[in-house]
């Protein structure tokens, strides 16, 4: 099956995209509903045989299970499934069948679509960029908010990063935005969002953002102490974060809640050429942007329950 993504003139560009699904099904009377979730997976005997020659395949070869009881298809990359399991075993295995588990979690939905497409986009765009996948990785992910903030000289506007480092929840959030250029106000004054992170677990600002260099825009210096052990502390309800750059940056306290902290924040000499691959991508038609004046803003979820075994 080829893929094919929306554009933004209404059309469909089919993309590069082949992918190859091998079909099977669970009627009801053979699962329950109730015993499907409990196990939270499906569990089938393939042949050993089929299974060598998906391991042996030039391109993987997806299985997608229906449950008839939940009304639900699964899928699974069986090419990776098969190396994680058996590896070149498999083709030594003196066995008629082998059992392959499929779990109820990766389910066969626009997310499963969408992380297909984007690992032929970040393919086929290494490809004619003539650069490594990891730069095209980072580009398909950000590549709007990377044209947003290489035009921001353009549109006279700075950029910054506002990161809520949560103390009560399992999850950091990142939010980059952009104001007037010498916005005369404090340093979490006047910013318009344009794109939002939520990331369990936490957020790492510089390392999830390679491409931004980011500074103290503040010159607020908090007040500190020497503790009984001869250790500095802060006379403030706060953290202090340093950055690569060495600069100190002071997140106050709200309420052990979370801690905030405001960056400034630039492309770097690796983020003008991510931007510059974006223009490329652009004038070969192999990319459409949005103008920075939209008023919808991206949106990155990372978390384990986004993730599907494709």
């Amino acid at each position: 099956m080829h893929l094919t993504k929306d554009m933004k003139s209404g059309k469909k560009q089919v993309t590069n995209a082949l992918v190859w699904f091998q079909m099977k099904g669970v009627m009801a009377s053979t699962l329950s509903k109730q015993q499907f979730e409990a196990d939270k997976a499906i569990h089938l005997s393939l042949d050993i045989e089929h299974l060598r020659h998906w391991y042996l395949d030039k391109e993987p070869t997806h299985l997608v299970v229906y449950v008839e009881s939940a009304d639900q298809f699964l899928v699974m990359n069986l090419q990776e499934y098969i190396t994680n399991q058996w590896g070149r075993g498999i083709l030594a295995l003196d066995q008629k069948t082998a059992r392959v588990t499929v779990p109820a979690s990766s389910v066969l939905d626009e997310q499963a679509f969408a992380i297909l497409l984007r690992y032929a986009d970040i393919a086929q765009w290494a490809k004619a960029l003539g650069t490594e996948q990891e730069d095209t990785r980072l580009i398909h992910r950000d590549y709007n908010l990377i044209y947003a903030i290489g035009t921001a000289g353009e549109r006279d506007v700075e950029y910054g990063v506002l990161w809520t480092k949560w103390l009560s929840k399992m999850r950091h959030e990142l939010r980059i935005a952009e104001r007037p250029a010498n916005f005369d106000g404090d340093a979490d004054d006047g910013w318009d969002i344009v794109h939002e992170h939520w990331e369990h677990g936490g957020i790492d600002p510089e390392a999830s953002y390679p491409y931004l260099d980011l500074f103290n825009i503040d010159d607020y210096e908090p007040e500190t102490f020497m503790n009984r052990w001869g250790e500095e502390e802060l006379a403030e309800d706060g953290m202090l974060y340093t950055l690569k750059n060495g600069e100190k940056v002071f997140g106050p306290n709200a309420a052990n809640e979370y801690c905030e902290f405001v960056f400034g924040a630039r492309l770097n000499d690796y983020g003008q050429k991510l931007c510059g691959y974006v223009h490329a991508l652009v004038k070969m038609g192999l990319l459409e942007v949005r103008e920075p004046d939209d008023e919808e803003r991206t949106f990155l979820s990372v978390a384990p329950w986004n993730s599907r075994l494709v």
